[in-house]
């Protein structure tokens, strides 16, 4: 591995680029066409900068004690399989990247110590996928600025929920803005394939003042929802947890999204990424 040179390259879905951070030793911002993808802290994978990745570690935190077998779908700077392998050593863990120069830059950049980086894309890899074995799945599958639409659907949940042991946990990243109809649309798809879903985001994108992201979170077993509300309440960044019979209510009555009435994810406003 030579390690990360600031600069541009093209990849599969655009143009990517690598910032260096001149405020914290070693730390990197991966961007494709501008649209933020990763940050990576070199001297600290403990450090998640965005705050959505955040939450993400959040719920990682919250999950059994010790090592984990782990699925992420979407890799980007591969991040939080970097945070997991840093906070539980020993853990077995697959990146499935369907960019195949961004993962190459990625390897060639980063280096991925403490998991598998696969070029292939996330659903058309499902099946091949060893079922009932993993304690995580997460899904951060973006091309540039948008979500596929093949990873939204109730179809690909099923897919996904096969890969999990009992009280395993399925953890996704999804964008959206006012008035949220993307969001209540797939937490709707979480609830027909799960029991148990919690969606963790700021208080001011729920109420839909800007565009950001959301995690939900999904399990076949109840969620520790009282160590994550500490845990996302941070006085830096806090978050609020949704769950029950109010994330029945944020739904709104959508319907869950199926491979027959999928419909694109919500473009950001332009002005979002300008620097």
């Amino acid at each position: 591995m030579t390690g990360p040179l600031p600069g541009r390259w093209p990849v599969a879905y655009g143009e990517a680029e690598l910032l260096r951070d001149l405020d914290r030793e070693d730390s990197w911002l991966l961007t494709v066409d501008g649209v933020a993808q990763s940050y990576v802290d070199r001297a600290d994978p403990t450090h998640l900068e965005f705050d959505y990745v955040r939450l993400m570690g959040d719920v990682v935190d919250v999950l059994p004690q010790g090592p984990v077998t782990a699925v992420h779908l979407g890799g980007g700077g591969c991040t939080l399989p970097r945070y997991v392998a840093a906070t539980r050593p020993g853990s077995r863990q697959l990146v499935v990247e369907a960019d195949a120069p961004l993962a190459a830059l990625v390897r060639e950049s980063f280096g991925s110590k403490g998991f598998r980086l696969r070029v292939g894309d996330a659903r058309q890899e499902l099946p091949a996928l060893r079922q009932g074995e993993s304690d995580l799945v997460v899904a951060d599958v973006f091309q540039s600025a948008l979500m596929p639409v093949h990873v939204t659907t109730l179809e690909w949940v099923q897919e996904v929920r096969r890969l999990l042991r009992p009280g395993g946990v399925y953890l996704v990243n999804v964008a959206d803005g006012r008035p949220l109809a993307f969001a209540r649309a797939q937490v709707s798809t979480l609830l027909a394939a799960f029991p148990h879903v919690v969606l963790l985001a700021d208080p001011s994108v729920l109420r839909g003042r800007r565009f950001a992201n959301l995690v939900l979170a999904a399990s076949d077993a109840p969620l520790p929802e009282q160590d994550l509300v500490r845990r996302v309440s941070r006085a830096a960044g806090r978050a609020r947890l949704v769950s029950g019979d109010d994330l029945r209510d944020f739904t709104g009555g959508a319907a869950p999204v199926t491979d027959a009435t999928a419909q694109s994810a919500p473009r950001p406003p332009p002005d979002l990424f300008r620097r």
